[in-house]
């Protein structure tokens, strides 16, 4: 299923300093960010976290998988009302119960799944993270944002009625642990009349 997930990471606006992470990328009509989460997220700030250790993870229900290479995040650079940076990084999967302590209580009839970012694509945001530098340098206006995307999921048994509930969570060096950024987006949402037909098999 294409294009099924898309949440913004932060919530902090950018003015002339592009200092932060503007939100952005709203899942269909509304944003189901939590409104608990914002602080945390807005302390996030992209020219001094430290890309290693940012983790994604997403929690959906037992039988449904994300696909490999389909949990990405998105990286849109905007300097003068032109976009200057435009990416889409392929987050790595890690193994979920190293983080078990990390992650909140999963409940018995549901997994998380953990992302990170490679070694190389950490070498790629901090290129546009330089941007970010010589724009403020420069007293230009802009925004950066930056969202996890989940494009591909398959099923491993016909899904059950009812909403099927996913929960995208952000760990940054500066929050420490697991932000809930997506909360309880049922993927019938998407195109509820076709959901159950344009979901694949694992």
């Amino acid at each position: 299923m294409k294009n099924a997930i898309q949440t913004p990471l932060t919530g902090r606006v950018i003015t002339s300093l592009l200092s932060a992470a503007v939100l952005t990328g709203l899942l269909t009509a509304c944003s189901h960010v939590p409104v608990r989460s914002v602080p945390a997220l807005a302390a996030i700030d992209f020219e001094t976290t430290q890309f290693n250790a940012l983790r994604a993870a997403v929690e959906m229900p037992r039988f449904l998988v994300p696909e490999p290479d389909s949990v990405r995040l998105n990286v849109t650079l905007t300097i003068e009302g032109t976009i200057a940076e435009e990416r889409s990084y392929v987050l790595r999967e890690m193994a979920a119960t190293h983080f078990a302590n990390d992650l909140p209580n999963v409940e018995e009839d549901r997994h998380a799944f953990v992302y990170a970012l490679s070694h190389t694509d950490q070498m790629g945001l901090d290129a546009i993270r330089r941007s970010v530098e010589t724009a403020k340098a420069n007293r230009q206006s802009g925004s950066l944002s930056l969202g996890i995307e989940v494009q591909d999921i398959c099923t491993t048994e016909t899904p059950n009625d009812g909403p099927l509930r996913v929960d995208v969570f952000l760990m940054t060096s500066e929050t420490g642990r697991f932000i809930r950024t997506l909360d309880g987006f049922d993927l019938r949402e998407v195109t509820p009349a076709s959901f159950d037909e344009s979901l694949p098999r694992c």
